[in-house]
């Protein structure tokens, strides 16, 4: 087996035992609000996809393939899609709160 394979299993094992890593938060945290736990999830598992792509990349580059542009292009679009995610849960999670806010300060000035 040429040195080119092994460092390329090598890098393999290690993308997948760090992408099963950002999993352990959602298994180990139980959100109790529905809402929150899709973001909760969806946050790691963004998280997990992103490390999944870029050791991908990495596998490939060592075993000589011509992937940069693809991957690259691919990594951009997950990045910004993540973010898009993030701010999108940001400002519902926020209006979510707020709302609640509102809705108990009434119950009390109303009694």
């Amino acid at each position: 087996m040429s040195g080119q394979y092994i460092a390329a299993t090598i890098m393999f094992f290690i993308t997948v035992g760090f992408a099963a890593l950002f999993w352990l938060p959602v298994l180990r945290f139980k959100q109790k609000n529905p809402l929150l736990r899709f973001y909760w999830k969806g946050f790691w598992a963004f998280l997990s996809g992103l490390t999944a792509l870029a050791g991908a990349q990495s596998v490939l580059i060592i075993l000589g393939f011509d992937v940069q542009k693809i991957t690259t292009a691919l990594l951009f679009g997950v990045t910004a899609s993540f973010v898009v995610f993030v701010m999108f849960a940001w400002g519902r999670l926020t209006l979510k709160g707020v709302t609640t806010v509102m809705a108990k300060s009434s119950k009390l000035s109303a009694s």
